[in-house]
C-alpha cells in the first residue's frame, strides 16, 4: 500500500459512512419543514373585531385589603434576653 491510498481511506472512509446519514437527516428534516409550512400556511387569522370602548365617567378601584401575615416573626434578640 503506497501513502496516497492510506491518506484517501483515511479522508474519504469517514465521508462515506457519515455522508449518507446527514442526507437522511437532511431529507427528514426537509419533510417537517415543509409540514409546518403547509400548517402555517393554512392558518387563517379570526377577524379582528374592535374592542369595546371604555365607559363614561370614573371607575372607582376595587379596594385591596392587607394581605395576610406569611409567617410569625420572632425578634430572637429579646427572645435570647428572655431565655437568659
Amino acid at each position: 500500500m503506497n501513502s496516497e491510498l492510506i491518506t484517501a481511506t483515511v479522508l474519504f472512509g469517514p465521508a462515506a459512512i457519515v455522508g449518507p446519514v446527514c442526507l437522511i437527516g437532511h431529507r427528514i428534516t426537509r419533510r417537517h419543514d415543509e409540514t409546518v409550512a403547509s400548517v402555517v400556511a393554512g392558518f387563517r387569522p379570526t377577524e379582528t373585531t374592535e374592542p369595546e370602548p371604555p365607559p363614561k365617567g370614573r371607575i372607582k378601584a376595587p379596594r385591596q385589603t392587607a394581605p395576610a401575615p406569611v409567617a410569625t416573626v420572632i425578634d430572637f434578640a429579646a427572645r435570647r434576653r428572655d431565655a437568659a
